[in-house]
């Protein structure tokens, strides 16, 4: 934890570590020079405030630690490489048809990585988001979308790149990105608002996955509508509450075909009926989240996806139903905000996986037994 307290809390004497976690400072001492020696944290200036002896504050060294972290979308595909200190090295993004096979996508990916990321021995690892439900064994048992099935893409990309990977859902690795990388709320509910809708919640730091890996798939709660679904079945939710479904209700309104990004420049506009769908979507929004409160009370909820580009026009009806709709009145209003990273969430809570397990691990690099439960997720 020596080296996760460093990032977290800034340049730090041996003796400000040692009182925090509760360490002898022989301990302590032992510790850094060891991490020092692995490149992962450097002496900086001499610490001139409070009393006694002045200590030499450590400082972490961000490009010590390097994750590569991907998001294979539905379509989109985003690789992106990071260090501890979120500092983006590299960035990839490109698009394949819905229909593209699941092993060429992979191949795909690991063409790129291979023709435009040298040095990949310097890597941790890598980190894979998947649209669909992971089981604990890395399998991807079901991606509605795209209609994956039973597969094992890490293993895939393992064997093409010579990396270690590990697999997680879009929206789980999503969630982790906000509290890696951001403030550390605990519960935070994370909603995933795209083609489909998803749900990651973490506590404590940690992603809740639950017993089959299919914990926050509440696209598939079971609604009143009738609507067929990409799962096969009728009447999710995300039939009601997505952005297929913004496009529907702007399309019965007003008999034209635009898609969301079209939708969104009308309502720039001022056009009537894209600024009445987006409300009306605002408002499932809004009721979505007052029953999400009741199942998980989290401390704060964060709009991810495609959808979170729309939130200057979905905040109003969806905090509007919400405090209409709350059980508890800390419910109504409960914060609610945009992701603050966009639609490079994913791939970046991605990276996100691959470093957290290697805090957990102590700075430990793969191939190292593991000296923390944690650090095997």
């Amino acid at each position: 934890m020596l080296l996760e307290t460093v990032r977290r809390r800034g340049p730090s004497s041996r003796a400000e570590l040692a009182r925090e976690l509760g360490l002898t400072k022989s301990t302590v001492s032992s510790l850094t020079q060891e991490l020092i020696g692995e490149g992962l944290l450097s002496e900086g200036t001499l610490q001139t405030s409070g009393t006694g002896r002045p200590g030499i504050l450590l400082e972490l060294r961000p490009q010590g630690a390097l994750a590569l972290g991907v998001e294979l979308g539905v379509k989109n595909t985003v690789v992106i490489v990071l260090d501890l200190g979120s500092q983006t090295r590299q960035l990839l993004e490109w698009s394949e048809p819905a229909d593209t096979p699941l092993s060429q996508r992979l191949e795909r990916i690991a063409q790129k990585i291979q023709q435009h990321i040298p040095q990949r021995e310097d890597f941790l690892g890598l980190g894979l988001t998947v649209p669909g439900v992971v089981r604990d064994d890395q399998t991807l048992s079901y991606a509605p979308g795209p209609g994956w099935r039973n597969a094992r893409p890490g293993q895939q990309l393992q064997q093409l790149l010579g990396l270690p990977v590990i697999v997680q859902n879009d929206a789980n690795a999503s969630a982790l990105s906000e509290t890696f990388w951001g403030e550390s709320h605990s519960p935070l509910a994370y909603i995933m608002l795209g083609t489909g809708l998803g749900t990651g919640l973490v506590v404590e730091g940690q992603v809740y996955r639950g017993r089959h890996g299919a914990a926050g798939e509440l696209g598939h709660w079971k609604n009143h509508a009738d609507r067929p679904c990409s799962c096969g079945r009728s009447g999710c939710l995300e039939t009601e509450l997505s952005l297929r479904s913004l496009e529907l209700h702007f399309r019965s309104l007003s008999q034209r075909s635009e898609d969301f990004w079209g939708i969104l420049e009308l309502a720039r506009t001022g056009h009537e009926h894209a600024l009445a769908s987006l409300e009306a979507l605002g408002s499932q929004l809004g009721r979505f989240i007052a029953n999400l409160a009741v199942a998980f009370d989290p401390a704060v909820v964060v709009l991810g996806g495609a959808g979170a580009e729309a939130w200057q026009w979905l905040e109003a009806p969806t905090r509007k139903r919400l405090s209409e709709l709350a059980f508890i009145p800390e419910h109504a209003c409960l914060p609610i905000r945009p992701s603050a990273f966009g639609h490079l969430a994913p791939a970046m809570g991605a990276a996100a996986l691959v470093l957290q397990r290697f805090l957990a691990n102590g700075g430990v690099r793969d191939g190292n037994p593991p000296i923390s439960p944690r650090a095997l997720g």
